[in-house]
Formats: structure tokens, sequence, C-alpha cells
């Protein structure tokens, strides 16, 4: 109550009493508050879901756990996530190295710790909780690798000082504990979209926070709705004024409905005296459209968390009109898999170290699921690098291979060549054949037996050369030669004319003493023997058979 009135002050006289100048104004006037909102003011608490920063939570720790409950429980952020992690992980990740003992060995190891595996566990914990911890665990021995395990972020308090992180303690899920010390040296700790000086990283998730929610709103408008157009309430109204006349019911009259509506058949009507009147309460007003609403909320999910709506939707733009938009998932697409090759640098680099292979290099394959256009950009490439435009490397480089690793291979290769392999056997004959390569290298490079395949010592070589081809022997002439007529300077297996000392060709066959004339023999007049039918001397030639 407020006083309208004007109290004396306290020092001033009383006035005279008798008459109306003397009377003191002692009329008051009261103004009544009506309290609004008395739940608002007497728990301020009551409305603190309506209000929308109350979606993201104010500490790190609540937000990991919030945005894993999201990830679990919301199929569109589960499927975002995961398409991710395949865009950039795959389901498998392959090992090859400039040595082929380094490389099985770092197999073996990658079977036997499970890396693939670990590699997804922390790609899914660094987007969805926007950090990740990894610790590894040595042998007895400290000479090898025993275990490495994927902690969960939010159990774990990390200490940075200049950059660097010195401590890093490990609690229970329940809260209570003391807690257990991370050796430094055996933690990896990632962070995502976060600067250096930040201990913690930013989800994935975060930016999609009020929407998940008010899509949460949503649903449950839904659920509401449906459920009172399901379950109406019907009143049955029995008595009233009909006109002039006015029905009072009787406790008779109220069984007698009872009964009939109990009785009725729910697939038929059923006919009531006028004076019973039935009432459906949860059907009036205007129905909320909750199905665009949902719609427009999980396009703003699909944008906060960074995808493009026609790879999760499959509507949309496609590819070719959205390819500012492709682009851009391409660079975060780099970037999730460059944190998955730390993770794996982390691990073999240190592995490399114990086995004493510092020298040696290992190179990780993603089987992973490029949304680009790959078969034409590795076209291109492949056309830049006929036309030297572009050097090898640059090549390699482009198509994520490592140029040491592959010249190493290619080195490795050399040493062996697939006689069956067209690809690997041409070059080399074609060099032969253009007298670039001689036939000893060929063959060695080959790994063909040089004594087994003698150069010029077949028809293969016959067919390749020609008739005129020189034989290997290089101080015999033709005048040595059984099938060369020195009365009239011919040669019978070529059937032309040639001199006696031509050097001779690969249908050399020599002379035996038998075949050699009397002058060249000794110069005597003794006609030399005629050799016996059937011997050496008398056989065919083996070209042309004379």
């Amino acid at each position: 109550m407020e006083r309208q009135g004007n109290p004396p002050h306290p020092e001033e006289p009383p006035a005279a009493t008798g008459g109306a100048a003397g009377l003191q104004d002692t009329q008051t006037q009261g103004v009544v508050v009506v309290p609004l909102a008395a739940a608002a003011a007497l728990d301020p608490s009551v409305f603190s879901r309506v209000n929308a920063t109350e979606a993201i939570p104010s500490t790190w720790e609540e937000r990991a756990r919030k945005a894993w409950e999201y990830y679990v429980e919301e199929p569109l952020v589960k499927n975002c996530v995961n398409s991710w992690r395949t865009f950039a992980v795959g389901d498998e990740i392959k090992i090859t190295s400039d040595d082929e003992d380094v490389k099985w060995e770092a197999i073996a190891l990658a079977d036997r710790l499970g890396v693939s595996a670990f590699v997804k566990d922390m790609i899914l914990q660094l987007l969805v909780k926007g950090d990740a911890v990894g610790f590894k665990r040595y042998t007895k021995d400290g000479k090898d690798i025993e275990e490495v395990i994927c902690v969960n972020p939010v159990s774990v308090k990390v200490k940075y000082a200049q950059g660097q992180l010195v401590e890093a303690r490990q609690y229970p899920d329940d809260g209570g504990g003391e807690g257990l010390d991370l050796p430094v040296d055996q933690v990896l700790h990632l962070k995502w979209d976060a600067p250096a000086f930040s201990p913690r990283g930013n989800s994935l998730v975060l930016p999609a926070f009020q929407s998940i929610e008010l899509l949460r709103d949503y649903r449950r408008a839904e659920q509401a709705i449906a459920k009172r157009w399901a379950t109406p309430f019907r009143l049955l109204k029995v008595g009233g004024a009909f006109g002039q006349k006015m029905v009072m019911p009787d406790q008779k009259m109220l069984e007698q409905v009872r009964d009939m509506v109990n009785k009725m058949d729910l697939k038929s009507g059923l006919v009531v005296p006028f004076y019973v009147t039935v009432e459906t309460h949860g059907t009036e007003g205007q129905v909320l459209n909750v199905e665009d609403k949902v719609k427009e909320v999980k396009e703003d999910i699909v944008v906060a968390l960074g995808l493009s709506r026609s790879l999760v939707t499959g509507d949309g733009p496609n590819f070719a009109t959205a390819s500012v938009s492709l682009q851009k998932m391409l660079v975060m697409i780099r970037e999730i898999k460059q944190a998955a090759r730390d993770i794996l640098a982390w691990v073999f680099d240190d592995w490399l170290e114990l086995k004493g292979y510092k020298d040696k290099t290992l190179q990780f394959l993603f089987n992973d699921l490029d949304p680009s256009d790959a078969v034409d950009f590795k076209r291109l490439l492949i056309e830049l690098y006929d036309r030297k435009l572009i050097s090898r490397s640059s090549l390699q480089l482009k198509m994520d291979l490592d140029p040491d690793i592959e010249a190493a291979n290619r080195e490795n290769e050399r040493k062996s060549v697939d006689l069956l392999d067209e690809k690997q056997v041409k070059p080399i004959v074609d060099m032969v054949m253009a007298g670039i390569m001689s036939v000893e290298t060929a063959q060695e490079m080959l790994g063909l037996d040089r004594e087994k395949n003698r150069s010029g010592a077949g028809r293969a070589e016959g067919s390749w050369g020609g008739p005129f081809a020189r034989a290997d022997t290089a101080d015999e002439v033709c005048d040595a030669c059984i099938h060369f007529d020195e009365a009239r300077n011919f040669c019978r297996v070529h059937r032309a004319e040639t001199t006696f000392d031509s050097s001779v060709c690969r249908f050399f066959d020599p002379r035996t003493p038998a075949q050699v004339s009397p002058e060249e023999a000794g110069g005597g007049d003794t006609p030399a023997a005629s050799p016996a039918p059937g011997s050496v001397a008398s056989a065919p030639c083996r070209e042309c058979g004379s």
C-alpha cells in the first residue's frame, strides 16, 4: 500500500482544532500490485530450457559429453561424422617402404597393434569431442611397442607450457580418486579447430548444438500432436434446454446413455435421443507443420557439420554445380588425413628408431573414398607429364606417392625382369634393334644364360638380322667355309657371288682336312681321298640341303 496524503512535519506545531481548516487530511489511496509470472518470480529456473544459450554448456568436458550424446543418439550427426572419417581414412591403411624387409615388419606390427582401428578411433574422438589422446606402452626391455590405446579425452587433464605438453593426468570416469600420471613422452594429444595456445580443441558438432536441441523440441511437439489426434477426449452431454423445453437428466437416463455407448459397435453409428450431445476435444485448432520445420533444421545441422547436402540426403546440387563447396570439403578432408598421418608417424617413427631403421622410410596409403573426380585429375597429370610440363616427382606427389620410395622400388624391379611381361621385355628388345644396347647387356637384364643363348648361334638371330648377319667368329673368311666355291667365287647358301676374303656369315661351316685341296694341304700332286658316304664331310648343307 502506498500512502497518498502528506503527513505533518514532526517539528511543526499542531493545527488548531475546530473548524474545517483545523482538520488534518487523513485520506489515503491504495494501489494493489498484482504479481505477474509468479512461477518465474519464485523460481527463475522454470523457463531456463527455453533460453537458447543453455544448449551450449560452459565447460569443455560438458560440451564433449553432449557432443558424444548427439553422435550416439542422432542419426544425422552420426552419418555426417562417419562420412568425414570415411572420406579421409577409408577402411584400411596400407604400408609400403623402400626396404622390403622393413615393409613386412611394419605390416606385422600394424596387424599386432591394430593400427587401423586405433587410427579410426582417434579420428572419431577428434571430430566428435574435439580432442584425441593416444597412449603407447613399450615392452619390458624397451625395444618394441607392446600396445597403443585410444584414451577417453574427457578423463584426461592436460597442461601446456610454451606450447608444449608438460603434464597429462587421467582420472576415473566417476571423477573420484587422485588420478594417474601419464608419461608425456608416451602421450599424443591432438586438437581440432583450435589455436596452439588453446589447451583443448573444439568439437565438429559444436556449431549444431542449438539446431539439434530445436530438432528435438520439434520431435516432442510432433509426438504430442500425434498423441492428441490419436487419442481425443470426448464428452457426452445429456439434457439441457431444447427450445421451450428443459430436459433434466436423472440417474436412470444417465445409466441408459452409458449402457448404449458401452454396447455400441465401434464400426457402426449410434442413434441417440435428441438430448444427448457428443463433444470432442483435442483436434480443434491449427496444427503446427512440423515436417517442414524439421527439414529446415536438418539442413542447418548438415551445414553446421560442414557437409554438402547432396552427400547426406542425396538431393540438391550435384558436384558440377557445387564445385566450390566440394573444394572446401576436399581441403577439410586433407586436414583430417594429415591428422591420421600424424598419428601413424607417432607410432612408426618411434618404432623405426627402436629397431635401428632410422635411414628407412615408410609410406602410408589410405583406402579412402574420394568424393572428387580423381580419374580425370590423374589423367590430366599424366598428360602434363607426357608433355614434359611437370617432373616425375611432381606427378608422384600429386598422386600421394613418395618419390624416394618409388625410386627404390623401381631399382629393385630393374634387377629382375619378367619374361612373360611384354611391357618389360619390349623396351629392351627395341633398344637392341636400334643398336643402343648390345645383345649381351640385354641377356644380362633378362636373366638369360649367355652360354646357352650365344649370339649368332641359331636361327632366331638370323630371322632378326637377315641372311647376311655376321657370325660371332671374327677371324674367319669365306675361303675357310665348306659352302664356298673357290673356282667360281660363289656361295652355295646365299646363291650369290662373293670373294674368298669376305667375313663369314652365320651359316659358316669350317672345312675338314679331307675337304682341303691338295695345293692347300701340302702342294703335292696326290689328290685327296674322297670322303666316305655318310661321313661328316659329306653331310648335306643344314640350310639348303645340298
